[in-house]
C-alpha cells in the first residue's frame, strides 16, 4: 500500500506578469475579496463574472490597455489594471492612463504593489503615455503611502464624496506624469 502526495511548492515564487484568460476567476475572486473589506473600493460587489473577465481580458488591446497580475505560486494576489482615461474615446485623452490596484489582505505591505507599480510605470513609458492619474480614499493611508513613493502628487479632492461605515472620507485624485 502507498499514498500519493501532491508536490507542494515550499517557496512559491511570486510572478508579476500580464493577465491571460485563465487569470479571470482569480482575477474576480480578489476583486470580490477586497470589495466585501468595505473600506478600498467604491463597489462592494463586482457584479462581474468570471466569464465578463476572461471575454475583457480577450478583448484587451494590450498596445493600450493593461491587466497586470501578481501570481503568488499560481494564486492571484494581486492586480493592476491601467485603461485609457474615459476608456480612450476621445483623442484628447489617448495620453492618460487610469490605474485600479486591489493586493489580497494577507499579501499587503511585503512590496507587491511596488512590483506592480514598478512594471506598470515602465510599461506606460514605453507607450507613449504622459500622465497616469488614479482616485483612492483618504482613509487608505497605506496606499498613498505607494502612490506617493512612485512620484504621484495629490491633484484635487473631493471633500466627503464616500461614507464609509459612519465616517465620510475624501477621494482623492492624484497623478504622475511621465
Amino acid at each position: 500500500m502507498f499514498t500519493l502526495f501532491r508536490k507542494v511548492e515550499k517557496n512559491p515564487t511570486l510572478i508579476i506578469r500580464e493577465a491571460n484568460v485563465k487569470d479571470a476567476k482569480g482575477i474576480v475572486k480578489l476583486i470580490e475579496s477586497v470589495g466585501k473589506e468595505k473600506i478600498y473600493m467604491v463597489s462592494e460587489d463586482l457584479g462581474w463574472t468570471e466569464e465578463e473577465e476572461k471575454q475583457l481580458i480577450k478583448r484587451l488591446d494590450r498596445g493600450k490597455d493593461l491587466i497586470l497580475v501578481a501570481d503568488y505560486g499560481g494564486k492571484i494576489v494581486g492586480c493592476l489594471t491601467l485603461f485609457r482615461y474615459y476608456g480612450g474615446r476621445s483623442p484628447k485623452v489617448q495620453h492618460v492612463g487610469e490605474i485600479g490596484i486591489s493586493i489580497d489582505a494577507k499579501y499587503r505591505n511585503i512590496g507587491i504593489g511596488s512590483k506592480l507599480f514598478e512594471y506598470t510605470i515602465d510599461w506606460a513609458r514605453k507607450r507613449n503615455y504622459k500622465k497616469l492619474c488614479l482616485s483612492v480614499f483618504s482613509s487608505n493611508i497605506n496606499a498613498i503611502h505607494l502612490y506617493e513613493k512612485y512620484g504621484f502628487k495629490e491633484e484635487g479632492r473631493r471633500k466627503k464624496q464616500f461614507k464609509i461605515d459612519n465616517d465620510y472620507v475624501d477621494e482623492i485624485l492624484m497623478g504622475l506624469f511621465l
